[in-house]
């Protein structure tokens, strides 16, 4: 995997979770607006359709509404929720008395304390989870339980809630030795459906939010995927960069390690999952918009996934049908795969046998949530609207910037241009400039090999001499100019005396072509001479 690893520099720019200004200004909507609704005093059974649909959305966000069922009443649940916290945190001062108080025994080989009814109890936090003490992990539960409710406005801080999910389901598996497990199981059911409700809400309340702060949210890593579908589908000569790293051939069992790598791997966060999922299930509402690339059965799927868990998975896969011609749409096909990750229940796992328990490493099974017959113009059409769609108004500002600062190296170029001419132009009036230039170009010539570049050098910087030496003297006025690292002064406004009539004009043609002629010699001879070395 090291040698097929390429990190880009704006990769983190990819993980960025809120992206601009514009994101962000949405997301605190919705959070206001979930902190609003959610702590209603309402029963599940008594609401209306619209009063269910105003705190988790429109009917077909299927795992909303199952999961508010589960709620029942949000703010009673927030209350459970606060009190069984208040539970364990009065659980575990009672240890850290214990402890402190020297009551608890040693259990036989060192495994632990025992408490005064002898249950076994890392109670010393020696055995807890990457070394956290049992001190440090009853903090944490009462920052929790007071970042959640403020007494002073009784009302609840629902950004909260899905930090208590996380934080129950962390202990569940990972300290489930401490005798808590029946406090812990209380607390994750009434977290785990409270925090389905206040997830996916998170990244839009309505249909058109989801799609609008998904679209704003995952601009660039959409970028990234389209760029890397139209490279993975043409040749091999488009982008050269994803190479198999040669330095670890001996340990890849690969027949030709020079081809060029087409697979690809993102690893991003939850909030961009839950963006880039709400992209792909929605299409926009704009006129002329693009369909969205899945089934009817893939956004059931997707409709029904109530969480995103660990190595959560969304895969896109380009197939190539080599019997139809290049120019058929039908040649490259696309399928677009999803599991939720690992979604088993930490229950199982809280008992001291849980390493035995292989079942915890599972994953949901990958099920296809695309079209059929998806081809991959489709799908580059639809992303192509979705980037369209997702531009903020910081993206146009830095497009600007670009485009002055484009015009700004134009206009430097197409100054030093201007210089360059004027040079070559005053060059081709001065008869002895070319004749001595010719002269170095021809000693430069019978050369041997090795003194090429230094030949080559003393042709240009002869030239350059002669040439501001016949320039100077005709005019007082000068100005610094940089031609191939040389510094020379020559005149701000270099005049040819035309008066010699149409002679004069032949001959400063001729004179024009000879000085350029030999300045191509001389820069030819740089090269072979730098080409030999290397």
């Amino acid at each position: 995997m090291v040698s097929l690893v390429h990190k880009e520099k704006d990769s983190q720019h990819m993980l960025d979770p809120s992206g601009h200004k514009d994101v962000k200004a949405d997301l605190e909507k919705c959070k206001e607006k979930i902190n609003a609704n959610m702590q209603r005093d309402l029963d599940y059974d008594k609401m209306t359709k619209e009063e269910r649909e105003s705190l988790v959305g429109p009917e077909r966000l299927l795992s909303l509404h199952r999961a508010l069922k589960e709620v029942g009443n949000p703010r009673k649940t927030l209350i459970a929720i606060h009190s069984t916290i208040g539970q364990l945190v009065d659980q575990l001062d009672d240890m850290l008395g214990e402890l402190l108080s020297g009551d608890e025994e040693v259990n036989e080989g060192g495994a632990g304390l025992k408490g005064k009814e002898g249950q076994e109890g890392a109670l010393s936090g020696i055995k807890l989870y990457k070394g956290e003490t049992l001190l440090e992990l009853t903090e944490r539960w009462k920052l929790l339980q007071n970042k959640l409710y403020d007494e002073e406005t009784e009302t609840f801080d629902l950004s909260r809630v899905p930090d208590v999910h996380d934080n129950v389901r962390f202990d569940m598996l990972h300290n489930p030795h401490l005798g808590l497990t029946e406090t812990l199981q209380k607390l994750y059911d009434l977290a785990k459906s409270m925090a389905d409700c206040v997830v996916p809400q998170e990244y839009g309340i309505t249909v058109q939010e989801k799609r609008d702060i998904g679209a704003k949210m995952c601009h660039t890593l959409l970028e990234k995927i389209n760029y890397d579908l139209t490279i993975a589908r043409t040749d091999n000569q488009v982008d050269m960069r994803y190479l198999i790293n040669m330095d670890y051939s001996a340990d890849l069992p690969i027949n030709s390690m020079g081809r060029r790598v087409r697979s690809r791997l993102y690893f991003t966060s939850e909030s961009h999952l839950h963006s880039m999922l709400n992209v792909l299930r929605f299409e926009s509402t704009k006129e002329n918009s693009v369909p969205s690339p899945l089934s009817e059965r893939g956004r059931k799927i997707l409709a029904n996934a109530s969480e995103l868990c660990y190595l959560t998975q969304v895969v896109i896969r380009l197939f190539e049908d080599t019997q139809k011609p290049s120019e058929d749409p039908k040649r490259f096909r696309v399928e677009i795969l999803f599991s939720p990750g690992a979604t088993a229940t930490p229950r199982h796992m809280a008992e001291l046998y849980r390493e035995k328990d292989a079942a915890r490493f599972d994953t949901e099974k990958l099920q296809k949530i695309s079209i059929e017959g998806l081809t991959c113009t489709q799908v580059e059409e639809f992303f192509e609207q979705a980037i369209r769609d997702g531009k903020t108004s910081e993206d146009a500002d830095e497009s600007s910037k670009g485009t002055d600062v484009s015009d700004a190296e134009k206009e430097t170029k197409k100054k030093k241009k201007a210089k360059k001419n004027k040079l070559i132009k005053a060059a081709a009036s001065k008869p002895a400039v070319i004749d001595k230039v010719n002269e170095k170009a021809d000693i430069g010539s019978n050369k041997v090999e090795s003194k090429v570049e230094d030949a080559a050098s003393d042709i240009v910087e002869e030239a350059s001499a002669l040439l501001s030496k016949e320039v100077i003297s005709d005019s007082a006025s000068t100005e610094l100019v940089e031609d191939h690292d040389c510094k020379e002064h020559v005149p701000e406004e270099a005049e040819v005396n035309m008066q010699d009539g149409a002679t004069n004009d032949g001959v400063h043609v001729w004179q024009n072509a000879a000085l350029a002629g030999v300045l191509i010699g001389a820069s030819c001879y740089l090269v072979m001479a730098m080409t030999k070395r290397r």
